[in-house]
Parts: structure tokens; sequence; C-alpha cells
């Protein structure tokens, strides 16, 4: 393995990793973290809400296209 031959690889891979690794776990935490908006009291609200506009819009719909009939 030729890292293990130069002080440079060495420093090379340091570097590298004090780069990636931070990158990583932030995404990784961030996925956690955006993952746990679903459980967010807020956010089912406002999916409930959408959910329910949708259903009245479809019911309106569907009304109309009766009264045409």
């Amino acid at each position: 393995m030729t890292l293990a031959f130069s002080g440079d690889a060495w420093t090379q891979l340091i570097v590298a990793l004090s780069i990636f690794v931070p990158v990583v776990i932030t995404i990784a935490i961030s996925i956690v973290f955006l993952r746990g908006a679903k459980n967010d009291p807020d956010e089912q609200r406002w999916r409930r809400l959408e959910e329910q506009r949708r259903e009245a819009d479809a019911a309106g719909r569907d009304a109309a296209t009766d009264d045409r009939a």
C-alpha cells in the first residue's frame, strides 16, 4: 500500500477526511431531522387541511357534473 510510504500521502488523507467526514455527518444528521419533520404537528395539520381541500374540490366537481346530467 503506497499510502504508508510518504508523509505527503498521510497529509493528503487527513485533509481529505477532514473535508469529507463532516460533510457526511452533516448529511446524515439532516436526513434524521428532516424525516422527523413528518411527525411535526404543524406539518400534519397542513397535510390534513390539504387533503380536506382536495376532497372538497373533488366533491364540488362531482356535484357540478351531476347538475349537468
